[in-house]
């Protein structure tokens, strides 16, 4: 049963082996270690995928009058390390 997230190469620290009185029973794949009640488990973190500039370039809808491809660029940019700021990335 004790399979690897071939993309992010992260060990499961447990799995979900089945319920018992509502509750979900959490199996650890170690059977020598013991998750105290309450332990918090967390799924792995993700990688931040950007997007690329013809991408950046499409989503605003680029016109003959509109700004120019640096300024769409600095502006994705900016948008894109908010996101990443918030996200904990």
């Amino acid at each position: 049963m004790e399979k690897r997230n071939e993309r992010s190469g992260v060990e499961p620290v447990g799995y979900v082996s089945g319920f018992y009185g509502g509750y979900c029973v959490i199996q650890p794949t170690d059977p020598a270690v013991v998750l105290p009640v309450g332990t918090a488990l967390y799924r792995a973190p993700t990688e931040w995928v950007g997007l690329t500039d013809e991408e950046r370039i499409a989503l605003w809808g680029m016109r003959s009058d509109g700004p120019s491809n640096s300024e769409i660029r600095g502006f994705a940019r900016a948008i894109e390390a908010k996101l990443k700021e918030k996200n904990g990335g």
